[in-house]
């Protein structure tokens, strides 16, 4: 792919904590315009200091790229604050969901059009074409709202910016099965129909695997693994450790391969 269509370049970046804590270790990503790309890996791998790392996040948490570059559009961002990377159309959707519970749902998404006045009926038209469940409830206080309605919010919020490019932080987290099919529905066509190029963290690996057609799976800090979905999914430790599907024999305990197996095949 032409360098001219990767519209997000993370190039070997370290990041550290504090100047000390080594949490990144030579990460490299690549997001082309209008894709959605998804970064596995189990809690703790660094998948959400990635993220923050792009949307400048990382810096409220004493947090640095202390070596490497993130490119967006061909810039370099990673030494910018993160109000500069929003205004740029960068926004992350931290894990969570991070509503103003005093704030109906309404004002919820309109304080995500606050960096774009312009066009902001529009713009909540548009969204609620995407959640209509969200007009239902548009003048609910957002706290009082249910899960899935409130991952819509947030979702729904960042729409409201006009992002260039969304990073979307676990958004099946604590919710039921039916309501993260259609969440992850609705992801699909904003993407599809909006041409938004997503970085999608999810542990739901099955899930994450149906709607990116490219990942990278992390651990540890590190890129263990990256290629295309179908590939993944074909992968006999993927299918062993993230998606419960096993060989003939019987389940393999993940403490007695890691080491051995996953490590030596991965690593060397």
């Amino acid at each position: 792919m032409a360098e001219s269509e990767k519209i997000l370049k993370i190039n070997n970046i370290e990041v550290r904590y504090h100047e000390v804590i080594l949490v990144l270790k030579g990460v490299s990503i690549e997001v082309p315009e209008g894709a959605i790309v998804a970064l596995l890996g189990a809690n703790g791998a660094g998948k959400s200091t990635t993220l923050k790392a792009v949307s400048g996040l990382l810096k409220h948490e004493d947090g640095e790229v202390t070596d490497g570059s993130i490119e967006f559009k061909g810039e370099r961002i990673h030494k910018l604050e993160a109000e500069t990377i929003s205004k740029r159309g960068i926004f992350q959707i931290i894990e969570g969901r991070r509503v103003f519970d005093h704030l109906t749902v309404e004002e919820n998404l309109i304080v995500g059009g606050h960096l774009r006045p312009t066009g902001l009926k529009d713009r909540l038209d548009m969204v609620y074409h995407y959640f209509p469940r969200l007009r239902e409830r548009r003048n609910v206080l957002a706290g009082f709202v249910s899960g899935g309605e409130q991952q819509m919010s947030v979702i729904g919020r960042a729409m409201m910016a006009q992002p260039k490019l969304m990073l979307l932080d676990e958004p099946s987290m604590g919710l039921a099965p039916l309501l993260i099919k259609e969440i992850f529905e609705i992801i699909l066509r904003l993407n599809q129909q909006e041409r938004i190029p997503i970085l999608l963290v999810e542990q739901n690996v099955k899930l994450a695997l149906t709607v990116a057609p490219y990942a990278h799976v992390m651990e540890n800090g590190r890129i263990v693994m990256d290629g295309t979905s179908e590939t993944l999914k074909e992968n006999p430790d993927i299918r062993d450790f993230y998606l419960g599907l096993t060989d003939v024999g019987g389940r393999k305990s993940f403490r007695d391969v890691k080491h051995y197996k996953r490590r030596k095949r991965w690593l060397t």
